[in-house]
């Protein structure tokens, strides 16, 4: 069982900010790609995430596939709390 972060959207949101900031300041083509805020979904199993996205709401050409995996990376490390 992993132990996650326990965060509210907003703090998440802000992680994930962080995350595409950094790949912007090494690749100039995710420029203008913007974190999405975290909704809580039901959890399937007991080592899934209560949180998704709703899609990207600014996707510069080429980093969907980066995003993807910022995402999902979060998901993993984040407890979404109210």
């Amino acid at each position: 069982m992993t132990i996650r972060k326990r965060a509210t959207a907003e703090e998440i949101q802000a992680d994930l900010k962080a995350r595409i900031d950094g790949h912007i300041a090494r690749d100039a083509r995710f420029t203008g790609c913007e974190a999405p805020l975290p909704r809580p979904t039901r959890t399937i199993r007991d080592d899934g995430s209560n949180w998704t996205v709703d899609g990207f709401p600014v996707l510069a050409d080429g980093c969907f596939g980066t995003l993807v995996r910022l995402v999902d990376e979060a998901r993993q490390e984040y407890e979404l709390v109210s």
